[in-house]
């Protein structure tokens, strides 16, 4: 490419729209963030069961977390195996958070 031709086409870039290095940063921060999310849940999780605790709600916030993520890709690529897990996911924190629930009650 000429600088002519890369002039061109960082002026004809979207005012919103990232470029590849961008949106590959916020794809690992994105995975860095849910890995820490998951080892957090994991150790409090165990921490929970340690002392007897009822641990389903730490269940509940993962589910929603791959409920959340599943629908959204549904919403931007239309796969309905992605409607499909999300839903799934959905329910899943609904029956853990009721379970979670009835446990402290």
């Amino acid at each position: 490419m000429t600088k002519q031709e890369i002039l061109e086409k960082a002026q004809n870039k979207k005012p919103n729209q990232m470029d590849e290095m961008e949106f590959d940063i916020m794809l690992k921060s994105n995975r860095f963030g849910l890995l820490v999310g998951l080892i957090g849940c994991i150790i409090i999780m165990f921490i929970k069961m340690y002392l007897d605790l009822p641990y389903q709600d730490v269940y509940a916030i993962l589910s929603a977390i791959f409920c959340a993520q599943n629908l959204y890709k549904w919403n931007r690529q239309r796969e309905n195996v992605n409607l499909f897990c999300g839903i799934l996911w959905g329910i899943t924190t609904l029956l853990l958070f009721a379970v979670f629930i009835m446990n402290i009650m």
